[in-house]
């Protein structure tokens, strides 16, 4: 068991416990049009999870999940919701967006 503990380091883990902490709120406030939000944070979580089980086993296979899977997949997402937002703020028709809400929005 002290093996286990050794081979971890504390800043990533206290990361972690921040992040699978920080997913309460993000499922509470989980929205239709939150979902790209929700999907890069989920992600993100993703990473810090493979970032610190990598020393532990499946060293290589868990450094690939956290870099191609974690930080490469929530950024994509994040752009895509980037990108949503933006398209519905310049054109609501297109999107799910009322004018009353872009109005409102600024």
């Amino acid at each position: 068991m002290t093996e286990i503990f050794g081979a971890l380091d504390p800043m990533k883990v206290a990361l972690a416990i921040v992040a699978l902490l920080g997913l309460v709120p993000v499922a509470i406030q989980y929205r239709e049009r939150s979902r790209w939000f929700a999907l890069g944070y989920g992600l993100l979580v993703v990473a810090t999870l493979a970032t610190n089980l990598e020393n532990l086993f499946l060293g290589t296979v868990l450094n690939y999940t956290e870099h191609i899977v974690g930080l490469m997949g929530s950024g994509l997402a994040f752009f895509a919701a980037a990108y949503i937002h933006r398209r519905d703020m310049t054109d609501p028709e297109d999107g799910d967006v009322s004018t009353d809400e872009v109005v409102a929005d600024g």
